[in-house]
């Protein structure tokens, strides 16, 4: 069985990293979107490293080095937790690729144990990014003996089973919710953007407790930060104490907890897995279809119409789209309720609000537009659009109004209480209402850009086309860009106004989108497989 758990746990890697597509494929275009992507996670992961490392000498700095291993033990978990979740549901419990295995010489152990393996690795290679700067830098500072080392690299091997556990289980709670009622991806969509703002307000309150304090008293409450660690994430404090101090014991607790907890989940669920499966995936429809009146509509409300019920009925597509909007929302509420001067002083940033308010909205609008992967949504009905009488603008429009027709709601709650909330001038009320505006336009059309040059149109899971897929990384990469340049020149410029920034950034933005669109017209949707 264990060779059958590797076989099967690497095959699921293959395809998931493009490993098989890269070696044997023979279109060069294909060899060079794999060496392209391999290049931009380099990039993300130098990025990554960077924070982390920044993080901890701030902390060495202020004199809590001590308290590293445990801080970043308590915010790996939260990660893996937050994007666990997200596809946990989808991807464990999965029927399609079940039905085809369960049908070959293979146990069903090996099947779930594999599943869980594939979430795991995915995971650690993460963990270990973020805890091998945290090592180095509390060993630098505090000096520490081996048995830290030892300690430290063995409890991150194990770091990821208790977030994957848990996320397992909110996962399929909120399948098992949503799978008996009516709108059922709706209803799973929203249930998951629900806890995925939880998590985030969880942490931002908890992060809040910390940074209120002042340097000269953050120099002596790392103990108050352990203490918090220890209500919030107990087994990051286990974390901390078994590699601070080299104690055995709560090394041991550590071990035995995340073990015990993942291997009973398994054996749990490779025991009753097919009526898991089953009782997840089932749906249920009354018998009394009637013919109704058939309507007609000019070719983009059709398609608007067509893409509109493609995006409610998976929650994958919606959940991961919509939770910036909403974030965008919950951020102006934020600010009318705490008022920019209180924003201002727990980010220790004053007059950041001022300055960077109408991209701070913008950027929650842009970061994930529902273009980067509409058109590989379409999967195996994409001949379909390939066959009607139709243009290819119409088709690039209507995904693009579907976008629009998402963020407005939460775009105008969000103009409205920011300005409210801040009281800006004229042209700053100005700023708030076009900045948002246009940024929400160019993620959508630089989405359709995107994920026209690096399509995926053969998948067996939605979540590979939504999370995984080079077109929604290169678009979330795009969308960064364009909100870190002008935030940099605020802050860097000196003699330079803000207004003069903000009303640069609108004209060039506009200007990009215009050209995007124009480019992507001129597309022939025939040659895109």
């Amino acid at each position: 069985m264990l060779r059958q758990i590797r076989q099967l746990t690497a095959v699921q890697l293959y395809n998931l990293f493009g490993f098989n597509e890269f070696r044997f494929s023979k279109d060069k275009k294909v060899k060079k979107r794999w060496i392209g992507m391999t290049l931009i996670w380099v990039f993300l992961i130098i990025m990554l490293l960077s924070y982390v490392s920044a993080l901890c000498i701030g902390l060495s700095t202020l004199g809590m080095a001590r308290v590293i291993p445990e801080y970043l033990f308590v915010v790996i978990s939260f990660v893996i937790l937050f994007f666990s979740f997200l596809k946990a549901g989808s991807v464990i419990f999965q029927m399609n690729n079940y039905e085809i295995l369960v049908s070959l010489p293979v146990s069903r152990t090996a099947i779930v144990v594999s599943r869980f393996f594939t979430m795991y690795i995915t995971n650690l290679i993460m963990s270990f990014l973020i805890m091998i700067p945290g090592i180095f830098f509390y060993g630098m500072f505090e000096t520490p003996s081996i048995m830290f080392y030892i300690f430290s690299v063995i409890g991150t091997l194990f770091l990821p089973l208790l977030p994957i556990t848990l996320a397992t289980a909110i996962g399929a709670g909120i399948t098992a919710i949503s799978s008996r009622m009516k709108h059922k991806s709706l209803i799973s969509a929203m249930l998951t953007i629900l806890f995925a703002v939880g998590i985030i307000l969880f942490s931002s309150l908890s992060g809040n407790k910390i940074e209120g304090l002042s340097e000269e008293v953050l120099k002596n409450y790392a103990s108050l930060i352990s203490t918090q660690i220890q209500s919030i994430y107990p087994p990051a404090a286990w974390f901390g104490k078994a590699s601070v101090n080299a104690d055995i014991g709560y090394f041991l607790l550590l071990i035995i907890t995340s073990v015990g907890i993942f291997s009973l989940t398994i054996f749990i669920l490779q025991r009753y897995f097919t009526v898991i499966c089953s009782t997840l995936n089932a749906s249920s429809a009354k018998n009394n279809y009637s013919m109704g009146e058939l309507k007609t509509a000019s070719p983009v409300k059709a398609l608007f119409y067509r893409e509109l019920k493609r995006y409610f009925a998976s929650s994958v597509y919606v959940s991961n789209t919509l939770i910036g909007y909403l974030l965008m929302a919950i951020a102006a509420v934020a600010l009318l309720i705490m008022g920019p001067e209180k924003l201002e002083a727990a980010m220790e940033l004053p007059g950041v609000v001022e300055k960077t308010l109408p991209i701070i909205i913008g950027a929650m609008g842009a970061i994930m537009p529902t273009t980067a992967a509409s058109i590989s949504m379409e999967g195996k009905q994409w001949w379909i659009a390939k066959t009607i009488p139709v243009k290819s603008k119409d088709i690039f429009d209507s995904k693009i109004l579907l976008n629009l027709s998402i963020a407005f709601p939460f775009y105008i709650i969000a103009v409205i209480l920011s300005i409210i909330a801040a009281k800006p001038s004229f042209i700053g009320g100005v700023w708030i209402v076009l900045i948002p505006a246009v940024y929400i336009l160019f993620s959508a059309v630089a989405g359709i850009t995107v994920n026209l040059a690096l399509p995926v149109m053969k998948w067996d899971n939605e979540v590979t086309v939504v999370k995984q897929s080079a077109s929604a990384l290169v678009t979330m990469l795009v969308s960064f860009v364009s909100i870190l340049i002008p935030v940099v020149a605020l802050f860097t410029i000196k003699n330079v106004s803000v207004n003069f920034i903000m009303g640069a950034t609108l004209l060039i933005l506009f200007a990009i989108t215009g050209f995007l669109y124009a480019r992507n017209n001129k597309k022939q949707i025939l040659n895109i497989e």
